[in-house]
């Protein structure tokens, strides 16, 4: 069965919605037509979603600050948007489409956008009262009809608020259907593995699997009293980031 986005690059922008907790099952479906699938995320989007999650489910570094550059000094925001075949922003909330359709390039979502000519795709997720507001209408149909970009509605269903209306990220299925489309027939933008993100290099450490336990502990002396230590758990974590940064499988 031939994938149908064999050979491409997608960026997946996420920005900081509840919703964010789909974006790697976003990104394994992607994968599973062929993509290679570089993220970036808004300042928000990393309070939702692992930034390490979606390092080991790319193998790419994930871009999060404007200022940020990439081990050979080159600008990360501004490679994904040269190189990608198309960009994704899955979820997109109120004040991201906002934020896009003034050209505001606060982070690294937004800059990509600007920075790049492959056809954007916009999810938009949340509120239903947000997503009805007018000006959340207004923008969004500014990003479609003025800037061109392929938008898959909203669906209705259940939302975090705890109503229920339209705002509801729409299924994955449906967002890589929309990928597929708005790339169509277009050629590979960049063909060249040396112009599009580096992927994570692999270390000394690659194919082991590392299992690290870090911060306090208690036991028990009886139904009252305890043992217990003060410990963070700052030197597990840095271990258990150094055995990553090697290329280790870790579980912390």
């Amino acid at each position: 069965m031939s994938k149908r986005l064999a050979g491409r690059l997608v960026v997946l922008g996420i920005t900081g919605s509840i919703a964010a907790y789909k974006s790697p099952e976003i990104v394994r479906a992607l994968r599973a037509e062929g993509a290679d699938v570089q993220a970036l995320l808004t300042p928000a989007a990393t309070r939702f979603v692992s930034p390490l999650t979606l390092r080991t489910l790319t193998g790419h570094a994930v871009d999060a600050d404007l200022l940020d550059l990439l081990p050979d000094g080159r600008i990360g925001h501004i490679v994904a948007a040269d190189a990608a075949d198309a960009i994704l922003i899955a979820p997109a909330t109120a004040q991201w489409i906002g934020a896009m359709a003034s050209g505001l390039a606060g982070d690294v979502v937004t800059a990509a956008c600007l920075a790049t000519t492959a056809p954007v795709i916009v999810a938009p997720a949340m509120d239903g009262e947000m997503w009805a507001h007018a000006a959340t209408q207004t923008n969004a149909t500014r990003l479609r009809d003025d800037f061109g970009y392929a938008l898959v509605a909203p669906e209705s269903g259940a939302l975090a608020s705890g109503a229920t209306g339209v705002g509801r990220l729409a299924e994955t299925a449906a967002i890589v259907d929309a990928v597929v489309a708005a790339i169509g027939a277009a050629p590979i933008r960049e063909p060249n593995e040396s112009r599009r993100p580096p992927a994570v290099p692999a270390g000394d450490l690659s194919g082991r699997r590392i299992v690290v336990t870090a911060g306090g502990t208690e036991e028990p002396i009886d139904a009252v009293r305890i043992l217990a230590n003060r410990s963070s758990g700052r030197q597990g974590i840095a271990l258990a980031e150094a055995a990553r940064d090697r290329g280790a499988e870790v579980i912390l």
